[in-house]
């Protein structure tokens, strides 16, 4: 054993030769540990990220598409009430809306009676001729 002078204490030298192993590590071992590894690292994030997908389109489904808001409730009632009941659109009471059906049969009506909202002929379209 040789003594260092710099420091205060004393530095054990080791043989470099003490506690080195020549022997081959085990390949096989090796290959087999990280082949283990890399299967339980695959098999975990497919089962997590099919889990996240479960979870996930339940709460989209649960709190998306089964359930409506109020809000939305009640503007689609009130939707449905306009296209079925007559009311005055103005509080002035000069326009009315009528109920979808009604205005679609009047609409018809017209259309047979040859009234058209556009005050237009009807026409044929001209035959296209090819450019020259």
């Amino acid at each position: 054993m040789s003594h260092d002078k710099h420091y205060d204490h004393e530095v054990v030298k080791h043989d470099p030769k003490e506690g080195f192993d020549p022997s081959e590590p085990h390949a096989s071992r090796i290959t087999f540990f990280v082949i283990i590894s890399v299967i339980t690292l695959v098999v975990t994030i497919v089962a997590l990220q099919n889990y996240f997908e479960t979870v996930w389109n339940s709460a989209v489904t649960e709190k998306v598409l089964t359930v409506a808001p109020p809000e939305l409730k009640d503007q689609r009632a009130l939707e449905v009430w306009r296209m079925t009941h007559y009311e005055y659109t103005t509080p002035e009471k000069k326009e009315v809306r009528i109920p979808f059906e009604r205005a679609r049969e009047l609409v018809l009506e017209e259309a047979a009676a040859g009234k058209t909202f556009y005050p237009a002929k009807a026409t044929a379209p001209k035959k296209e001729e090819p450019a020259k």
